[in-house]
């Protein structure tokens, strides 16, 4: 659910009248600058423009706002200023525009209608920005807010609208049906209320909502609805987004031609208007439909796309998407250990996000219209018992006594009944909760156990064939000596340069694999990180080559293929052996391979 649906809901939720009650200057250039401010604001809100050009129509309007200093204009043209960065997908500097208003708004203060609404419409908006920028527990709270305030106006455009962003965050922890039957109950209180804007915002999270759970026929019929609501309202913006929709609804039914064909239809919209974020999401999704396709080089392409657009962006919630396509790609390409480190940066920003989020609060939303409307019965109650005592104070005390405990004990027989009720539905919840967390947690950890047993046998054929290429180099160098020695024995040398032959011998075998050790030593540590660590534990004065012996016994290699790659003799390595099973105590009946092999 994207940000800027529910700002073309809110957005002209600050009528002109508040303008209109601040002029009070009748010059000449008064009215001329109002008039210019009035013509600007309207040419921002005016989706046929360009993002830029109702950029540069915005600050036009706050410059005129800032000259005749009117705290209303101000709040108006910022509040334009701050929906079209959010369109851009700049909800940093959104947020930032809207925490100002909040502030001149308290500074104007709170007492009229009007300001009220005002006060509903900018919780409602910061709830949104909270939510974009991942700190749902502030969202809720600032929703809960612009309900309670919508609700005490009988504001139904508004409290619709608070209604709507709630179910969106039900959505994101996972309860979709309960999300569902929320924004249901709100279609069918809006649909004969000539509210278009409040009306397209419900469909198209039903929409959404019904295509993540694959009800292709319910989405199909509400992404149809919300499509001719956004060609009435004229927005080229609600137009992209529904196009997403359907090629997501395409997507899933395997129809990847429609999906194709939709995607770039949105994609041609968002470039043409500037909508950042749509056109990332549009990339991401193309690249989607051309991996299922097994087009990976086509999918590559637009994840590059997608690259710059996010780099750009630099919305969290997108990045988190984008890391996970790319993590899906890499794994297509058999590339898995690019694809788990991929996994883990997505699942980690993920969690950072979902860290701090109380799932037990959406509970409450649940009974929240049945609380409102016992209270308003009980408040009702109240009063006429209370004219009830006033009429028969003195002739009927004791009947008004009785009936007066006979309400309470019924009122709190219901209370006991509606407590219990409510704790019982609340602890089937919770038990839900837990028991997806614990099916979540057990995916990712046989996800991550996974990725681990690649990583591992990847590092064990690296190790194995570092091995066998050291044995194969130093039998090809055992070949080359033994025949110089043969040279040597057979032909009739200067016994000067037979000394010199027989020293580059000696010299070159020490040295010959002194590079090769080191690079299977890092090799050999990054599959046994612990080894030499408990080696040393158990024999702390064992030398260096008697630790590499240790090592080359771990791998399973004979003593032959031991003195094959060291250029020592067989005796050599026997006797080598012999004193690492002393130094670790080792029995006749023991074997030291074992004995390696469990360190």
């Amino acid at each position: 659910m994207k940000i800027i649906r529910i700002f073309s809901l809110l957005i002209f939720m600050l009528p002109m009248s508040l303008i209109r009650a601040e002029l009070i200057n009748d010059s000449l250039e008064y009215s001329r600058k109002t008039e210019d401010f009035k013509k600007y604001l309207n040419l921002s809100k005016d989706e046929q423009f360009e993002l830029d050009e109702r950029k540069l129509f915005s600050s036009k309007a706050i410059k005129i706002a800032d000259e005749l200093d009117n705290p209303r204009m101000i709040m108006e043209a910022h509040s334009s200023d701050g929906y079209i960065d959010a369109q851009r997908g700049l909800y940093a500097h959104a947020f930032e525009t809207f925490n100002y208003i909040k502030k001149i708004s308290d500074s104007v203060g709170y007492n009229t209608q009007i300001d009220y609404r005002r006060k509903a419409y900018i919780s409602n908006i910061l709830g949104l920005m909270y939510k974009e920028l991942g700190d749902y527990d502030k969202a809720l709270t600032y929703y809960y807010n612009s309900l309670a305030i919508s609700d005490s106006l009988n504001w139904l455009e508004a409290s619709t609208a608070c209604l709507n962003n709630i179910s969106v965050l039900y959505n994101i922890n996972g309860n979709t049906q309960q999300a569902i039957s929320i924004l249901k109950e709100s279609w069918n209180k809006v649909k004969d209320k000539n509210h278009d804007n409040i009306l397209f915002d419900v469909g198209i999270n039903l929409f959404d909502m019904y295509v993540q759970i694959n009800n292709h026929d319910s989405a199909y019929l509400y992404g149809s609805r919300v499509l001719d609501l956004a060609k009435k309202l004229d927005s080229p913006y609600n137009q992209a987004y529904v196009l997403l929709g359907f090629s997501k609804l395409y997507l899933a039914k395997k129809d990847y031609k429609a999906a194709i064909k939709s995607i770039n239809n949105a994609i041609d919209i968002s470039e043409e208007k500037g909508f950042g974020e749509l056109k990332l999401e549009s990339y991401l999704l193309l690249a989607e439909v051309y991996r299922k396709r097994g087009s990976l080089q086509k999918s590559k392409v637009y994840m590059n796309k997608a690259f710059e657009t996010d780099t750009s962006l630099d919305i969290l919630s997108l990045h988190i998407k984008y890391l996970f396509q790319l993590a899906k790609l890499r794994e297509s390409e058999d590339n898995f250990k690019s694809a788990y480190i991929y996994y883990q940066k997505a699942i980690h920003l993920k969690d950072s996000v979902n860290k701090s989020w109380e799932k037990v609060k959406y509970s409450e939303i649940e009974t929240l219209s049945q609380i409102k409307l016992q209270k308003q019965r009980n408040e009702v109650l109240e009063k006429d018992l209370s004219i009830n005592k006033l009429r028969i104070k003195h002739q009927r005390l004791i009947l008004i006594i009785s009936a007066g405990s006979l309400i309470v004990l019924l009122l709190l027989v219901i209370i006991l009944y509606r407590k219990r009720k409510y704790e019982k539905k609340t602890n089937e919840l919770l038990r839900e909760q837990n028991k997806k967390i614990k099916t979540q947690d057990k995916i990712i950890r046989i996800k991550n156990e996974e990725s681990l047993k690649l990583e591992l046998d990847y590092k064990n054929r690296q190790l194995t064939s570092f091995s066998l290429s050291a044995l194969k180099l130093s039998k090809a160098l055992d070949n080359v000596f033994q025949s110089l020695r043969e040279i040597l024995n057979t032909q009739n040398i200067k016994s000067g340069t037979r000394k010199n032959i027989e020293a580059i011998i000696q010299n070159f075998k020490p040295h010959s694999t002194e590079n090769e050790w080191e690079e299977f030593r890092s090799y050999f540590e990054a599959v046994h990180p612990s080894f030499y660590k408990n080696l040393k534990k158990k024999a702390p004065n064992m030398t260096f080559n008697e630790q590499k012996i240790c090592a080359y016994v771990r791998l399973g290699m004979t003593t032959k293929e031991i003195a094959s790659i060291t250029f020592r003799q067989i005796r050599s390595i026997e006797s080598t052996r012999f004193r690492i099973r002393k130094k670790l105590g080792l029995t006749a009946t023991d074997n030291l391979y074992d004995y390696l092999e469990k360190l």
